[in-house]
């Protein structure tokens, strides 16, 4: 019988149970990598970073048909020698006039803006003054937003009678209040008619949207031909009872909601600025 040799006992492949520390290794050094990039850029000054980012842009994209160099004399350099890391910035780099002449332009509608804010202040002010020597100020409210300057007339017993388009003396002067200061600006001025929910159906006006835009546009008509404001000046809306100044649950907010308002429309819109009584 013959005798087979035994096999040798194959030893199991010894598994590494320490693997996972390379990757943990890479992950902190990568971590480490971004907090020191993150302090370091934390440590620049945000001015000198804005100037190295639109030379840097400028040398990509300069003038010269292709890319330049940030190192070579090919575009703008950043240098040592100053007090801090971005100093040396060619002042002219390619593409610096371009920004200045942005900021250069907003600079000049924020101006214009609050110019204009001023303007309208002052004849908010001017107005007032003249109806209150009338003794009319308590018929009209004010507010500057971002339309412009808005004058909110109440209708009732003032402009016009319940129901009717027809100018009550007591509207006319108030409009002869308003008049002088509207008719010496340069803005374009809307005239708009608001009523209540309250339906109307007569001959002449068979809803709210007629008596609201008849309305407008007889105080167009008296500002127009009585009192000399330019008519490419001026145009005319009705509302009807889509835009009330609160619910119409009480015969006050309805009253209040039946109003004309004429709107001194800004040229150059802003910020909404609020303005009281």
């Amino acid at each position: 019988m013959s005798h087979r040799p035994a096999k040798k006992h194959e030893e199991e492949e010894h598994e590494n149970h320490e693997r996972w520390l390379v990757s943990y290794a890479d992950m902190i050094t990568l971590l480490a990598a971004l907090f020191i990039v993150l302090f370091a850029m934390s440590r620049l000054d945000n001015m000198k970073f804005q100037k190295f980012a639109h030379a840097l842009g400028a040398s990509f994209h300069g003038n010269t048909g292709g890319p330049a160099s940030v190192v070579d004399g090919g575009g703008p350099k950043v240098a040592g020698g100053g007090d801090g890391f971005f100093d040396g910035i060619a002042p002219t780099a390619p593409g610096t006039k371009s920004v200045n002449d942005t900021l250069q332009q907003l600079k000049q509608q924020q101006q214009a803006a609050a110019q204009e804010q001023q303007t309208l202040q002052a004849t908010k002010q001017q107005i007032s003054n003249s109806l209150q020597q009338a003794g009319l100020l308590d018929k009209v409210k004010f507010k500057i937003d971002s339309r412009g300057l808005v004058v909110n007339i109440v209708t009732d017993d003032v402009l016009f009678d319940l129901g009717s388009a027809t100018l009550r003396p007591e509207g006319r002067a108030v409009l002869d209040g308003l008049s002088p200061a509207l008719r010496d600006l340069p803005n374009q001025i809307s005239i708009e008619g608001h009523t209540d929910n309250a339906p109307i159906n007569t001959g002449e006006f068979p809803s709210n949207w007629e008596l609201s835009t008849t309305r407008a546009t007889t105080v167009l008509r008296y500002l127009a031909d009585q009192r000399g404001l330019a008519e490419n000046r001026l145009a005319a809306a009705g509302y009807a009872d889509q835009r009330p100044l609160g619910p119409n649950d009480t015969p006050e907010n309805r009253a209040h909601n039946r109003r004309v308002e004429i709107v001194v429309i800004a040229s150059n819109p802003s910020d909404p600025i609020t303005g009281g009584k």
